[in-house]
This record gives structure tokens, sequence and C-alpha cells, in this order.
């Protein structure tokens, strides 16, 4: 098992403030659902990819957002046969491995949250840059 990694404000000794914590809180815990949704969703489709001759697959993301957030190979142990001590294949279901798939895609998602939380920031920037230019074409109309 990795060791832990402790935090870099617990690392240093600071505390963080009430008001940072109030604020990022939630927005931490968004990114962290959507980068979970994200991430599931990819391995989902790997899976179907797998298991499936005739999948269609109606792409959730542009093949290219769909490299740069995620590494190309899968998990490197999914779906992989190994052996047994008697020398037989040994077969790999799904169902006996879902707490370590829920905990793989719980440590992706946490790498990729950073990802979405810059996303989240830059669409947060477009979004009131455009209120803001809405608002002055208004008021420019309104008043003239």
């Amino acid at each position: 098992m990795e060791p832990r990694t402790i935090p870099r404000a617990e690392a240093s000794g600071e505390r963080q403030s009430s008001f940072y914590q109030t604020i990022m809180t939630p927005i931490n815990f968004i990114s962290f659902l959507i980068s979970l949704y994200l991430v599931d969703s990819h391995y989902h489709d790997k899976r179907l990819q797998q298991h499936s001759e005739r999948y269609s697959r109606l792409p959730l993301l542009p093949s290219w957002l769909d490299r740069l957030l995620f590494r190309p190979q899968p998990y490197g142990w999914v779906g992989r046969k190994g052996t047994n001590d008697s020398g037989r294949q040994e077969r790999w279901y799904y169902h006996t491995k879902q707490k370590k798939l829920m905990k793989m895609e719980a440590a992706d998602a946490f790498e990729l949250s950073r990802a979405v939380l810059l996303g989240l920031s830059i669409v947060l920037l477009v979004a009131s840059w455009l209120l803001w230019r809405v608002a002055l074409g208004v008021w420019a109309w309104y008043s003239g």
C-alpha cells in the first residue's frame, strides 16, 4: 500500500482560516464530484468496449479532450488473466473487484480534480465576462 501524503497546509503546520474553508470546501467537493463522474464514465466506456463486439459509442467527450484528461491505458490489472497455484488461468469478474475499482477511480478523481477546478474557474471567468458585456449592452441600450 502506498504511504499517505499529508496536505501542504498540515505539513507546514499552518491552519487555514474558517473563511477559506467555508468557501473552498463546497468548490473542492463539486470539482471532485465532476472529476469522479468523468473518471467513472471513462472507465465504464472502456469496460463496455472491451466486452462488447458491437458497441457503438456515443462520445461523451471529444477524443482530444479524452486523451488530454486521461492516461491512454486503462487500469493495468483490469481484464488481465493471472495464473493461480495450479497453473490454470484465473478469470476476472467485475463483482469481485468492485472495492479495488472504487479505490482506483477515487484516486484518479483526486488526481483529476485540480484540472477540473481549473476548467471550472475558466468557465466562471468567461461567464462573468459575458454577463458583464451583456449588462453593459443592456445599460447602453436602456440609457441611450
